[in-house]
């Protein structure tokens, strides 16, 4: 293998070039740094852009909103691109075409099959009630271990309008079915041939490495954790660019376990499943815009990597071994929301304290008049995310409630803003129009929030624990990259809708 010392640290986005066993740094291509100048004219432009929808909204509509924020959400990615002139716009106009055709399948496309015209998005939502059918037999086990607090129905009529959703036994025990299940598919194969199918694809028009395109692709099906497993013995010789559309995939996507609990909340099954697709190359060709490729990965161009052999020795260990990571993550999921609702209401009681405090002090109540009375975290999401929302292409009247919904969503995690877009919908059906519940779908489906960051340093760092500090280095980036992917999922469904 052909090796130098490669270019300093500081020229090469996250710290020096991969490192394979040996110790040696493969090639890293060198390109002139992006100009100053090119920076500021995208700036520029984001700001005309934004700022033309907002004041255009009566006459463009909400899918000229939503027309902005595509152009405003990709040029946010270039704007702190590491070096556009390193950029391979073949990758990013193939991404972003098979991102449109995508969409456009599912929301407006047409099949005809013996002369007879098939909606595909009719056949998306047939599989979404097959998928919420799926659910009921998980049910039945929790019914069979839980009795009646399996059936909030049930505890409804006993506890009226006191009644709270019995999350621990309606909403967990779906992940534990939905692991097992999808882990005994893996024992088989059958993920394996599914993911191998799309990742050839995106490897042939996208010119993207192999091992990167797999994971990607296994995300439609797996974590955030669990798809990098599919290249494991890739990991550690990875480059940095191919780390970081790694970890931005995962942000981006949902596993199969989560998918069924969203729609459990009430999501609507069209645009979870839609939007788990569209990630798939979105989030390739926004990592490839943020941090383009200068290295040489040990899998470019390759479709097909080596076969990894199920550890489980039939079916039923499969499933026994998928079940005790099914409780894993529903422990998990139960007690990341435990503390961050608590630590959300001991938020909003500090807040709630300010306005109380200000006027203990002297300050007149007149110069707190547009203060509000009980400050909370929703209201300051709100106010922060709502140019996001209305660049979704979300109705004007409802951009601060889903504003604050992405808030929670990036600050806490997507379970409490779902939860949050439940209690929302069943106190009030009608709380905001059906466009922006769909789009509001689009995008809080991902695992983008700052606990992930820790998750995917846990997980893949376990991997290649020499690559540790890389990933520690790229996991901000990252987070933003994959955030900013389910907003232009959305964005995009927006203009199609």
């Amino acid at each position: 293998m052909q090796t130098e010392s490669g270019p300093p640290a500081a020229d090469v986005p996250g710290g020096a070039g991969p490192v394979d066993i040996s110790g040696e740094v493969r090639q890293v291509s060198q390109y002139p740094p992006t100009p100053l100048s090119w920076r500021f004219a995208i700036a520029a432009a984001m700001l005309l852009i934004a700022g033309s929808a907002y004041v255009m909204q009566p006459t463009i509509g909400t899918r000229g909103q939503a027309l902005a924020g595509i152009l405003f959400f990709f040029g946010v990615v270039a704007l702190f691109s590491s070096n556009l002139r390193a950029v391979n716009w073949r990758t990013i106009g193939w991404g972003f075409g098979l991102q449109l055709i995508l969409a456009l399948l599912v929301l407006k496309g047409e099949i005809e099959i013996g002369g007879r015209l098939y909606s595909v998005r009719n056949g998306i939502q047939r599989i979404g009630e097959v998928f919420k059918a799926f659910i009921g037999f998980s049910d039945r086990g929790a019914e069979f271990v839980f009795g009646n607090l399996a059936r909030p129905g049930d505890l409804a009529h006993v506890y009226g309008k006191d009644f709270l959703f019995p999350f621990v036994f309606k909403a967990l025990p779906p992940i534990l079915f939905v692991s097992a299940f999808f882990t005994v598919l893996y024992h088989y194969g059958i993920v394996q041939k599914c993911v191998r199918f799309m990742a050839r694809v995106m490897v042939y028009l996208m010119r993207t490495s192999g091992a990167e395109t797999l994971s990607v692709s296994a995300n439609v099906f797996m974590g955030q954790t669990e798809a990098p497993l599919i290249v494991k013995p890739y990991v550690p010789r990875m480059t940095n660019s191919e780390l970081l559309t790694l970890m931005v995939s995962g942000f981006a996507h949902i596993s199969g376990g989560m998918m069924f609990v969203y729609l459990n909340y009430g999501a609507d099954p069209t645009a979870v499943l839609t939007t788990c697709v569209m990630a798939c190359p979105c989030s390739l060709y926004l990592a490839k815009l943020f941090l383009p490729e200068l290295g040489m990965p040990e899998t470019a161009g390759l479709g097909q990597t080596h076969l990894e052999k199920s550890p489980y020795v039939n079916g039923i260990d499969a499933a026994a071994a998928g079940t005790t990571d099914g409780l894993r993550l529903a422990l998990n999921v139960a007690a990341m929301l435990i503390v961050f609702i608590a630590f959300i209401a001991m938020f909003d009681a500090l807040l709630g304290l300010i306005k109380p405090a200000l006027l203990w002090v002297g300050v007149s109540a007149g110069a707190l008049s547009g203060w509000p009375d009980n400050l909370s975290l929703s209201q300051i999401f709100g106010w922060m995310f709502s140019p996001v929302a209305f660049l979704m292409g979300v109705e004007p009247a409802d951009v601060e409630k889903v504003g604050s919904l992405l808030g929670s969503k990036l600050a806490i995690n997507e379970h409490f803003a779902y939860l949050q877009f439940r209690a929302l919908k069943e106190a009030n059906p009608e709380f905001m129009t059906l466009r922006s519940q769909v789009l509001t779908a689009f995008a809080l489906t991902g695992f983008a929030n700052f606990a992930s960051v820790g998750v995917q340093l846990g997980g893949i760092g376990a991997m290649a624990p020499e690559r540790r500090q890389d990933l520690a280095r790229l996991g901000g980036r990252a987070l933003f990259v994959g955030f900013t992917a389910t907003l232009l999922n959305a964005a995009v469904a927006g203009v199609l809708m």
